[in-house]
């Protein structure tokens, strides 16, 4: 029984730590192969509220390029991937991943190229580079170089096909050329920059040249204009350049956003690390444990060897080998388990990670076994090769204090890492089903959100839609907002009163939005389609934008100033409401100050940013409701784009996501520990009572009752499990308040858990321990004092 709990403990132990290994690998291995990795850095902005921005300006990147002796290119393009239909031979292709930029794209991914050539992409502006598998599903086998492909009623001729390996910052299936530089001022945030820099640089220094720039571009005009010091006008509206090397935005940005191919969870990842490492500790102190507690039953094996002349260097050595065998047959299941739970691993983590791919990985973990296996063969090698033969044969020996002593304190070690387990598993429980039940402040129950995929007249077509649409009996309402829960786009300004300045996100909406999600108005009123006024200059504030303007008292009627306004339209947006907050992320992050406007306030809004329709439908017969929006949708607004929808309340419950996984994997790993922990527990107990059956014959010819005898058995098992429970509070305190300030809305840390812990620990020991004990009252006196 002992063989089989070492090996299966270390087997587990061994699987998630090579499940952990083989996922921190992937995280890591982005932009590794790529040359330039350590000379190409990415561009965000810290603004005067301290938010990171990682959008850039389109005039920075040529300025640096013009005033920063350090900076060797620049290369400018969308932070995102476009997607659109591409026609070739009358017959369209709808593609994602299309890349728009500039055309250095190539001087900083330096993909294979395999037709076609850089060079030749960077002569025109309707020169296109594929992907070897877009061109093939493109032309087949036929040569694409020079063919003639069309997007958005432009031209564009192949000459460049290139081979993507490894994984990177930008994985585009297409890359396109702006078919003009784009143009913008200091202020208007709305591209991807990526700098590429000499061999030796100081980053800390060159973004103070950067900011130097930006003094002298931005804040010094700016602070003119405005009749403020240079210094005052920083302070309130003043910008800081932050630099990202490309080869660690992965897994170490300033924001959530890593670029189009997204950022590895690393928080995550530590966590899974971490958590694998006390699984491996258990396992060992588990195999050791029952390693020294099993000592006795081969003592005379020992004195044996030893009167046969095997030297205590022979003994350690061949007891260190059969661990080590014992740790190489687990370390085989283990890449059996890994191999066989890996598909839904990859399905939990949203990868697709293979073993063999990652023989490093696997090596590594090799390496952990033999290491481990050494240490924990050597403390029992060490304590049975010091054993006395004359002694062991005579059937003599006795666990020293310091051997008792060891093996509590390992137990200890154990109960507190399994108790550590259960209480986080029950706060993060806790914490997600607040984050689930919480009022969010907006209603997405049947609420249906389509994307629009043509850029032309979308809002047009949104109006059509919204005539025809409402005319279906289980269609209650339809409208549209820019910035939408966990979803859509916002523009953020600076918004400001007074001497009172927020960083305010904007949302376009159309008059019955805000009823249609159940929003409510904590002051004022709602945008009135009736007064043409509240389509030109009355927009709505929330509640947190009133409360850093200052005037959450009275906000009716005050005239704001927002920052993407035109000269002549300063001090002109009157605030006529106050919308009660409700949540757009995820409840880790902030709900964002944001004023609401009609779609017909800002024209280029309008045109721009209209992304997605929303339709509340009937809860009765919603797949029939869908498949006539889907129909009326192919007929008369996109033709020939994919139709999909996603329901409002489903897509906020995505910012659950990484939580919830967390919330799993620790209800897992957690059952994992305990299991080991009690069947280290169960074959420790046998062990220990066995070596006491003397002393428990002798206790019940006493006349020690069978509560008596299961007492003295049990007591050194809770009182460590007592101890351990004691410890492990603060520790568990500290660790889970950690977890918890991650959150902006959260439960205060509940004292439960760490009542209920101690508690379950010690049910469990009464029930393992007790059964052993129970059986060890039955003794058979005659058996254990017939020489006595």
């Amino acid at each position: 029984m002992n063989t089989a709990v070492n090996i299966s403990g270390l087997t587990i132990s061994l699987g998630v730590l090579l499940l952990v290994l083989l996922y921190l690998k992937d995280e890591k291995s982005y932009n590794s192969t790529n040359p330039y990795k350590d000379k190409v850095y990415r561009v965000v902005h810290q603004m005067s509220d301290m938010q990171i921005w990682t959008t850039s300006t389109a005039i920075e990147g040529k300025t640096y390029l013009e005033e920063v002796p350090e900076v060797a290119d620049f290369y400018l393009s969308r932070g995102w991937y476009d997607a659109d239909l591409v026609t070739y031979r009358n017959k369209k292709h709808y593609t994602r991943n299309i890349l728009m930029g500039n055309a250095r794209f190539f001087d900083f991914f330096p993909f294979e190229i395999v037709q076609g050539s850089k060079s030749k992409f960077k002569e025109a502006k309707n020169h296109i580079a594929l992907s070897k598998k877009l061109a093939t599903t493109y032309f087949g086998k036929t040569n694409p170089i020079g063919q003639s492909i069309e997007i958005e009623n432009i031209s564009y001729i192949v000459t460049t096909v290139y081979e993507i390996t490894g994984k990177h910052y930008f994985e585009p299936d297409m890359v396109r050329q702006f078919q003009e530089e784009p143009e913008g001022h200091w202020g208007s945030f709305s591209y991807n920059l990526l700098l590429k820099c000499n061999d030796v640089i100081d980053i800390p220094a060159l973004e103070q040249k950067f900011n130097a720039v930006w003094v002298k571009k931005q804040a010094e005009p700016q602070a003119k204009k405005d009749g403020l010091s240079v210094a005052e006008w920083e302070r309130k509206y003043g910008t800081k350049v932050l630099l990202e090397p490309l080869n660690t935005i992965r897994l170490d940005s300033y924001t959530e956003e890593g670029g189009p191919e997204g950022k590895g969870n690393y928080k995550l990842i530590v966590i899974m690390l971490s958590l694998a490492v006390l699984l491996l500790i258990i396992s060992c102190v588990n195999f050791i444990n029952l390693s020294l507690a099993s000592a006795t039953q081969r003592a005379k094996e020992v004195g044996v060897k030893k009167t046969l002349g095997l030297t205590k260097f022979n003994l350690m050595s061949q007891y260190m080998l059969e661990v080590l065998v014992k740790a190489s047959i687990a370390f085989v299941f283990a890449l059996l388990i890994v191999e066989l739970i890996l598909p839904s691993f990859n399905q939990f983590i949203g990868k697709e990670l293979v073993l063999w791919n990652e023989l490093t990985a696997v090596f590594q973990v090799f390496l952990v076994t033999v290491f481990i296996a050494l240490i924990i063969g050597y403390f029992p090698a060490l304590h049975m090769a010091k054993f006395e033969s004359i002694e062991v044969l005579k059937g003599s020996i006795s666990r020293s204090r310091k051997g008792i002593f060891a093996q509590n304190i390992m137990l200890g070690v154990q109960f507190l890492i399994s108790g550590f387990f259960l209480t986080a598993s029950i706060i993060i429980y806790q914490q997600v089903a607040y984050m689930m039940a919480k009022d969010l402040g907006f209603a997405g129950e049947q609420v249906v959100m389509i994307t629009m995929n043509a850029r032309e007249d979308r809002y047009d077509k949104y109006q059509l839609a919204k005539k025809e649409l409402i005319k279906h009996s289980h269609i209650e309402e339809v409208s549209s907002s820019f910035f939408v829960p966990n979803g859509g786009s916002s523009n953020s300004t600076n918004t400001s009163y007074g001497d009172n300045l927020a960083q305010s996100n904007s949302n376009a909406i159309d008059f019955n939005y805000l009823d249609m999600v159940a929003i409510e108005m904590h002051k004022g009123r709602q945008l009135d389609p009736n007064l043409a006024s509240d389509t030109i200059s009355n927009v709505l504030i929330n509640e947190t934008m009133a409360k850093q303007l200052g005037i959450y008292q009275d906000p009716l009627g005050k005239k704001i100033k927002i920052g993407f306004s035109s000269d002549d339209e300063i001090d002109k947006y009157t605030v006529v409401g106050v919308v009660k907050d409700y949540h757009v992320f995820g409840l880790d992050r902030k709900i964002p100050p944001t004023f609401f406007c009609h779609w017909n306030t800002f024209d280029w809004i309008k045109e721009y940013n209209f992304y997605n329709i929303q339709l509340k439908v009937n809860p009765e017969n919603i797949q029939e409701t869908m498949q006539f929006v889907e129909k009326f949708w192919r007929q008369n607004i996109e033709q020939d784009y994919p139709f999909s929808y996603r329901f409002l309340d489903k897509n906020f419950q995505r910012t659950f996501r990484k939580y919830t996984r967390q919330k799993t994997l620790f209800s897992i790993l957690t059952y994992i520990v305990i299991v080991i922990s009690l069947l280290g527990l169960f074959a420790l107990a046998t062990l220990t009572i066995q070596q006491r059956l003397k002393e428990v014959a002798i206790r019940k010819t006493l006349g020690a009752s069978v509560q008596e005898l299961m007492l003295q058995l049990m007591k050194g098992f809770l009182k460590i499990t007592l101890i351990a429970s004691v410890v492990l509070i603060p520790i568990a305190y500290f660790f889970m308040q950690e977890w918890l300030d991650n959150f902006v809305y959260r439960i205060d840390m509940p004292v439960i858990p760490f009542v209920i812990t101690p508690i379950i620990l010690a049910v469990l020991v009464f029930i393992v321990v007790g059964l052993k004990a129970f059986k060890a009252t039955k003794v058979n006196l005659i058996k254990y004092l017939k020489f006595e």
